[in-house]
């Protein structure tokens, strides 16, 4: 990230007034090039150049990248490595398990059926490396997402214990329809209904990141008291403001994914589809095009701003609005094994 193309007025005058005095960002990502099998953008991998991004993003980079965001607050993240068939899944475990050592940083560990990894396995690797639960395995590269269901990602294996230590599940939802697509809103609604004690959060508001997506969407998450919605790389205000009024705002929690929203610039709709328009020096990718010139912020305070404005729009109250940049997602992690996780993991910062 460079803070010197970034003028720091957009932040101060617009979003630092109305954000609390610390930000929980429950969606961010940490790794090492050494852990991955290869780079899946280089391997030509199907899907691989849908999402190009930093080959090595350290945990130091992403605390750099939050204090470089909101460098007049406290920052803090949810944090796992690279979720794809790309990455040792051992390896990538061990690395964020020591990453949970850094000051604000909660550890989840990549989990997911296709990778067959025994209960007894799982048990261990939460207990050893004090993890708050999973971000689910994405058994996929880019958008090669085929047939895939809620239901081939997740099993009783994984789920069970969820449900048995309230875990947090995080889960990027499959198919080219997102959560508009009715097969996949059966899938959430299995997972909510048959594992009511784990808190399962949908990224990027269930891949929703237009109007006529959402709008399909939040219908079903309504009953689903279970079911939270993280704000990553949403950043239209409409799609926003269909969250706040369709659900309460406290399943909603802010969140980026870092790195990726440390790029400057922000994703904007194109017909049906999003565009991440960026200046500076972002890799090339798919539906991913150069401005060069135009005046810009990090997206990950684009996606603040749009939290703001929507939230505003929807008659949130200032104690709401700022709940959804903190004290929300604290909330969903204070409820792992009965609040015993959270104070772990604070009490092993030491560095």
């Amino acid at each position: 990230m460079d803070t010197r193309t970034v003028d720091p007025r957009f932040y101060r005058e617009h979003i630092a007034p109305r954000l609390p005095p610390a930000v929980l960002d429950f969606h961010a990502h940490a790794w090492r090039k050494s852990d991955w099998h290869g780079v899946p953008w280089k391997t030509g991998a199907r899907g691989g150049a849908y999402m190009v991004a930093d080959e090595d993003y350290p945990v130091e980079r992403l605390l750099a990248d939050g204090r470089a965001c909101f460098p007049d607050r406290e920052y803090r993240a949810v944090c796992f490595g690279y979720p794809t068939p790309s990455a040792d899944n051992q390896k990538d475990t061990a690395y964020i398990a020591s990453a949970g050592a850094r000051k604000g940083i909660y550890p989840l560990m990549i989990v997911g059926a296709p990778l067959g990894v025994p209960a007894e396995l799982i048990r261990r690797r939460l207990d050893d490396g004090g993890f708050l639960g999973y971000k689910v395995f994405l058994p996929w590269h880019g958008d090669d997402y085929g047939s895939t269901r809620v239901q081939d990602m997740l099993s009783a294996r994984e789920m069970d214990i969820a449900q048995e230590l309230g875990l947090v599940v995080l889960l990027h939802v499959p198919r080219s329809g997102r959560l508009a697509d009715p097969e996949i809103q059966d899938g959430v609604r299995w997972l909510s209904r048959e594992w009511p004690a784990a808190r399962i959060v949908l990224a990027h508001c269930g891949r929703c990141y237009l109007p006529a997506e959402m709008e399909k969407a939040i219908g079903c998450l309504r009953d689903l008291s279970n079911v939270f919605l993280d704000t990553s790389m949403v950043m239209d205000e409409t799609v926003l403001r269909m969250v706040f009024d369709g659900i309460p705002s406290r399943r909603v929690v802010y969140a980026t994914d870092f790195p990726v929203a440390a790029m400057i610039g922000r994703r904007v709709r194109v017909m049906n589809h999003w565009v991440d328009v960026v200046t500076g020096d972002a890799p090339a990718s798919a539906y991913r095009v150069r401005a060069e010139g135009v005046p810009g912020t990090y997206m990950a305070l684009e996606i603040a701003y749009a939290v703001l404005q929507a939230g505003r729009a929807a008659g949130l109250s200032q104690q709401a609005l700022q709940g959804v940049f903190y004290e929300n997602g604290m909330s969903v992690l204070r409820g792992v094994r009965g609040g015993t996780a959270l104070t772990r993991a604070e009490q092993g910062w030491t560095r």
